[in-house]
C-alpha cells in the first residue's frame, strides 16, 4: 500500500493506491520508480541545500497537472471507426488558413452545448471522491476542453489524474 496518496472511495468501491515490487526490489509498476526518485530528490536536495546554508529535513515534489479531452457529439463518434476502434484520432487534417480558433481559446463553457453540463457532472464526481477541481475552460482546437486539480505533491496529482481520466470516460 503507497501510504504517501489518499484512499478513494467511489460507489461500492475502494480505490487503495498500491506499489508493485518483485521479491529482489525490481519495479513491476511505474509508481516504484517515481516515489524513489522521490526519496533520491529529497535526500540530495536536502543534502545540497546543507552545503548551501539553508538545513532543512527533505525537499517535496510538487506539480500542477492538466487533463485536456475532446468531448465529440455522439452521432459523429458513430461515423468514425478509428475513435471506436482506437479510442484516439487517427485521421484528421489542419484547420483552414484563419480558422485557428485562437477566439475558442480560455472562453467561457456555453450552455447552449452539453459541454458544460458534461464538465459539471465530471466535476462533481471528482468532489465526491475528494479531488478539487480548480479550472475547467475550452481550449483551442473546437470540443478541446481542459480541467485541472489543485496544485500537489506529484505522488498525489498523478493518482488523482488517473482518476479524473477514469471519471471522463464513465461520463
Amino acid at each position: 500500500i503507497d501510504t504517501s496518496s489518499p484512499i478513494f472511495l467511489r460507489g461500492d468501491a475502494i480505490f487503495i493506491p498500491a506499489v508493485f515490487v518483485s521479491y529482489y526490489g525490481a519495479a513491476l509498476d511505474e509508481k516504484t520508480p517515481l516515489l524513489r526518485a522521490n526519496a533520491a530528490v529529497s535526500k540530495h536536495g536536502a543534502r545540497l541545500l546543507k552545503h548551501i546554508g539553508i538545513d532543512t529535513t527533505g525537499i517535496v515534489c510538487n506539480i500542477g497537472l492538466e487533463q485536456e479531452l475532446f468531448l465529440i457529439p455522439r452521432e459523429a463518434y458513430y461515423r468514425r471507426p478509428d475513435l471506436q476502434l482506437t479510442g484516439r484520432t487517427i485521421m484528421g487534417k489542419n484547420a483552414f488558413r484563419g480558422q485557428e480558433m485562437n477566439d475558442h481559446y480560455m472562453a467561457p463553457l456555453s450552455t447552449a452545448t452539453s459541454a458544460l453540463a458534461c464538465l459539471q457532472e465530471v466535476q462533481d464526481e471528482c468532489y465526491r471522491i475528494g479531488i478539487p477541481l480548480r479550472t475547467r475552460h475550452r481550449e483551442v482546437a473546437p470540443n478541446q476542453y481542459e480541467v485541472c486539480p489543485l496544485f500537489g505533491s506529484n505522488v498525489t496529482q498523478i493518482d488523482q489524474n488517473l482518476m479524473i481520466m477514469q471519471i471522463f470516460e464513465e461520463v
